[in-house]
């Protein structure tokens, strides 16, 4: 059994083929999905989803987007993270890759604000997307916990070092391991995931992002989730059933389903 908590089983590159690309999955072992909704437009296609028994949904506002928002939209992701089979919310954080993200940074900080202070009014969890900004993240967090808790959560798709890793470990935060682990070129968070406590990792696809080394440069889907637990496996020297079923567990804590 798998959980694959971070798919955007929503996007439009599963239109044509979306209940074939879940029953697919399925058939693979993964058993339960949490569909991470970040884009104002895409909430009621996910929320859509999640009516499945064995899907589940987040919903955020993701950093590169937060320029474009408004208040009426901060509302309405109150209201919708309320829905019973809402478990997380974000994706939310801080991303610098791109040359127009660093020319929004503040409003970046004051969206991560508000998802943050949402999910402590409501005891959720916070999906963290945090790209080329680990260091910034890390002292975000530092000052933000001199005057709040910091609510639990996990930090996706981590590409940071170890020393990071252990920052983030010791805030009370999973990390979300992706795709990357199978590239010939991740030495680094290899090494991470070998120096990381298996009872502080979840697996995720990202899809139709970031697929496996396998299917790389095809569209990523929640099947291929079975390399990355394979990958880890082999990194950490344990069996794949223990890799699934300790993921799992973590899953289900973290998220309360």
């Amino acid at each position: 059994m798998i959980v694959d908590t971070h798919t955007h089983i929503s996007n439009s590159k599963f239109d044509k083929d979306r209940e074939i690309v879940i029953q697919r999955a399925f058939d693979c072992g993964v058993k339960k999905m949490i569909e991470i909704s970040c884009g104002v437009n895409c909430w009621d296609k996910a929320l859509e989803i999640s009516k499945r028994d064995d899907i589940f949904v987040s919903f955020g506002i993701h950093p590169s987007d937060v320029s474009k928002v408004t208040q009426e939209d901060y509302d309405r992701l109150e209201f919708l993270i309320q829905n019973k089979k809402c478990v997380a919310i974000g994706e939310t954080g801080l991303d610098y890759h791109y040359d127009f993200s660093l020319q929004i940074i503040d409003v970046q900080m004051e969206s991560f604000v508000k998802h943050l202070d949402l999910a402590a009014k409501y005891y959720m969890p916070v999906i963290i997307h945090c790209r080329d900004a680990y260091a910034d993240m890390i002292i975000f967090f530092k000052r933000y916990a001199h005057r709040h808790s910091i609510p639990i959560g996990v930090v996706h798709c981590f590409s940071g070092t170890a020393k990071q890793a252990k920052e983030f470990i010791e805030m009370g935060f999973f990390l979300g391991i992706d795709g990357p682990i199978t590239y010939r070129k991740s030495g680094n968070l290899r090494q991470t995931v070998l120096e990381t406590d298996i009872n502080k990792l979840l697996v995720e696809t990202d899809c139709p992002y970031l697929s496996v080394k396998k299917y790389k440069g095809q569209r990523n889907e929640p099947a291929y989730i079975v390399e990355i637990v394979k990958e880890i496996a082999t990194i950490k020297s344990i069996s794949i059933d223990d890799v699934a079923q300790i993921t799992t567990e973590n899953a289900f804590k973290l998220f309360n389903i």
